[in-house]
C-alpha cells in the first residue's frame, strides 16, 4: 500500500512539472457561413496534438473563441504551466485586458467556467498571449491552415 501511494505521489509530481503551450485559431468563411478551429498543443516544447473542427451559423470571433475554450477543456489533469497563444485580439482583450462583453455572452460565460476548472488543474496562473497573426510563427500559422480547411469542409 504504501509503494502504491508513493508511486501516485511521484506520478503527480511529474505531471505538475509538464508545461503546456497551445496555440488556437478561429476561421470563417461568409460564402459558407460556416467556420473552423484549429488547435496545435505543445508539451515540453514538443507538438504533441493537432486538433481542427467546422461549425456552422458563425462568425470569426465565436470561432477565436471557441478555440480556446477547446483548449481550455483538453486539461484534465495537473500540470504546471499553461499558455494559450490566440492572434485575436478580441479574445486576448475580453479574456485578460477588461475589455466589455458585449457580444457572445453566452460564449464568455462559458470560457469564465471552463478557465475556472482548468486553472484548478494548472499549478501557475493560466496564460493567454496575443501572437501576430500570419506572420512568421509556425504553430500560429499551422492552427490558421487547420482553422480555415475546416472552415471549406462540407458540413
Amino acid at each position: 500500500m504504501v509503494y502504491m501511494e508513493w508511486k501516485k505521489k511521484i506520478y503527480q509530481i511529474i505531471l505538475n512539472m509538464l508545461d503546456y503551450v497551445i496555440y488556437t485559431d478561429g476561421a470563417y468563411s461568409s460564402s459558407r457561413d460556416q467556420g473552423g478551429i484549429g488547435i496545435v498543443v505543445l508539451r515540453d516544447g514538443e507538438k504533441v496534438f493537432k486538433y481542427s473542427k467546422a461549425f456552422k451559423k458563425t462568425t470569426n470571433n465565436q470561432m477565436e473563441l471557441i478555440a480556446v475554450i477547446s483548449a481550455l477543456r483538453a486539461i484534465k489533469q495537473s500540470i504546471n504551466s499553461l499558455t494559450i497563444y490566440t492572434d485575436s485580439m478580441y479574445v486576448k482583450g475580453c479574456a485578460t485586458l477588461g475589455w466589455k462583453r458585449k457580444k457572445n455572452v453566452e460564449l464568455w460565460m462559458t470560457f469564465d467556467e471552463v478557465f475556472k476548472v482548468a486553472q484548478a488543474l494548472v499549478t501557475n496562473p493560466i496564460q493567454i498571449e496575443h501572437v501576430k497573426g500570419h506572420a512568421d510563427n509556425v504553430y500560429n500559422n499551422l492552427c490558421d491552415e487547420l482553422a480555415t480547411n475546416a472552415s471549406q469542409e462540407l458540413l
